[in-house]
């Protein structure tokens, strides 16, 4: 049932992690940048992020819409989204003043400017900043369910021309004199940490709407996936192409949701037929999905620490990739595990508080 906890959404969350903590790790690992370990032989970069908000937009779709009563699904939206918004400003900042700390120099910080930087795009930002756009998309997402519900067809239509004009509209901009404006850097181009604005809430309606039409036929929507999964191939074909606005639009526009069904594919294929402690310590980490996204980066910079401070960092790089990468998947499943355990003496205490007979029911027994 799609009102329960889907099993298969956790495992993609958790999927969705490993990739993330690769990227990072292989980041921090310093690897050069044509090793086999950066290419399409292993783990496939920069598909995280992009997925995340196709996810997000697709959690909402069919297991949100269902769960909650339309009275409360905006301001329950909302409330999601004020928290959301808020861990991607307190967490940007704190990172942002960590990599100042690391320089020895904390005076940026102090200043007014550095922190209006944040707004025009004069600071750089984090990957916090790819919390905006799922902020955004959930702000949207009441509207996009009304939508979905009662034209589908004209609202998927809808939203892929609004795509193709936004990718048409950042290749003729990126090459214009107002490619700097700060507009088209924060709507279109860049965003907050090169995650621009539009084209990622875009994506995050896309999942919205796949998440309702499968509410309301699946069969429909199975052939869907499968358009999806070509789809991708062609958008990974069209990569060794000579350059070309078509092919650019092309993959801007279906690589993301293309992407999303293949991470889909992989993350029921891993539910079902995967050994058991993997997938349940997969979807742990998927189950506590924002508090892994903002504990990874600790690990890592700890990690990454401690391997200088011992004089680890004169090991090849591809350990220190590994020792981050798995030491990461690791301490995060440790959290995850505190988290859950937390969890469930909570509801455990709430169980039994609501199990004491009131002074009334004395009357009734």
């Amino acid at each position: 049932m799609a009102t329960q906890r889907s099993k298969t959404l956790d495992v993609f969350r958790g999927l969705l992690f490993v990739l993330m903590a690769n990227t990072h790790a292989l980041t921090l690992a310093g690897l050069d940048g044509t090793h086999w370990l950066l290419s399409d032989f292993w783990l496939p970069n920069g598909w995280a992020t992009v997925v995340y908000v196709v996810l997000s937009g697709y959690g909402i779709g069919w297991i949100f819409s269902v769960r909650h009563p339309p009275a409360l699904q905006k301001p329950l939206l909302r409330r999601r989204s004020a928290v959301i918004l808020a861990v991607m400003v307190l967490s940007n900042s704190i990172f942002a003043m960590g990599v100042l700390a690391q320089h020895g120099d904390l005076s940026p910080a102090l200043t007014w400017g550095w922190w209006t930087g944040f707004v025009t795009l004069t600071t750089p930002w984090s990957i916090s900043g790819v919390l905006l756009p799922t902020a955004l998309v959930l702000l949207c997402a009441p509207a996009v369910l009304r939508l979905c519900r009662a034209w589908p067809y004209q609202t998927l239509a809808t939203l892929v021309l609004a795509h193709i004009a936004v990718a048409v509209s950042v290749q003729w901009l990126s090459a214009s004199v107002y490619a700097h404006h700060g507009a088209v850097r924060f709507f279109l181009t860049e965003g907050l940490g090169g995650f621009p604005v539009l084209p990622f809430v875009l994506n995050g309606c896309l999942g919205c709407w796949l998440g309702v039409y499968r509410q309301q036929n699946e069969p429909v929507w199975l052939y869907g996936i499968v358009l999806l999964l070509l789809l991708q191939l062609c958008v990974f074909a069209s990569s060794f192409a000579a350059p070309a606005l078509p092919w650019s639009v092309f993959r801007s526009t279906f690589g993301p949701v293309g992407k999303f069904a293949w991470v889909f594919l992989c993350a029921g294929m891993l539910a079902r037929l995967g050994p058991k402690p993997l997938v349940s310590a997969v979807a742990q980490i998927g189950k506590f999905a924002l508090a892994t996204f903002v504990a990874h980066r600790v690990f890592l910079q700890l990690l990454h620490a401690a391997i200088a401070g011992t004089g680890l960092d004169a090991l090849p790089a591809e350990l220190r990739y590994a020792a981050l990468w798995i030491g990461t998947l690791a301490l995060s499943w440790i959290l995850c595990d505190v988290l859950q355990r937390h969890y469930n003496r909570t509801a455990s205490a709430r169980l039994s508080r609501s199990k004491v007979p009131r002074k009334e029911d004395y009357f009734t027994q």
